[in-house]
């Protein structure tokens, strides 16, 4: 996922930032040209660019929260409009005729059966259950119950 990838770039981020020298984060990440007294070791020139670094990686964490806010928006508004989708879809094989929703029931995907029947209300299920298949209906109860399906009915 997207939001995944941004996560991973923020704390390879702070990682860095955490590892910049010491002198250089007392600097306070100022304008380059007002760092503190250069490091041992390091040229004035060395300093500037780790600063700009700094500066850079600082800018693209804040694009990345950014970034991150407007994705857990958007996954929040089509997690929205999923549930909305699945109450519609219970609605509607709860108000079928119990054969008729037993029959489509019965080559539809396990995991939709699934979703199907933990969100209807239970005397409907159970009207729509007894014309589902038996093996369907025994798998869809397994599921149910959080029972791994077995080969052979065991």
């Amino acid at each position: 996922m997207m939001s995944k990838r941004i996560v991973q770039s923020l704390q390879a981020a702070t990682l860095l930032l955490c590892l910049l020298p010491s002198s250089l984060q007392a600097a306070g990440g100022g304008s380059p040209g007002t760092s503190s007294a250069p490091s041992p070791g390091v040229g004035k020139g060395e300093e500037r660019r780790i600063l700009l670094m700094k500066q850079d990686l600082e800018r693209q964490i804040e694009e990345n929260r950014k970034l991150l806010a407007e994705i857990d928006k958007k996954l929040a508004l089509y997690q929205s409009l999923k549930k909305q989708s699945v109450r519609n879809l219970v609605k509607l094989y709860e108000s079928m005729a119990p054969r008729t929703a037993a029959s489509q029931i019965d080559i539809m995907p396990k995991a939709l059966r699934l979703t199907l029947f933990s969100g209807m209300n239970p005397r409907k299920a159970s009207r729509i259950m007894r014309y589902v298949d038996p093996r369907v209906a025994a798998e869809i109860s397994a599921q149910m119950a959080g029972i791994p399906p077995t080969a052979g009915g065991d």
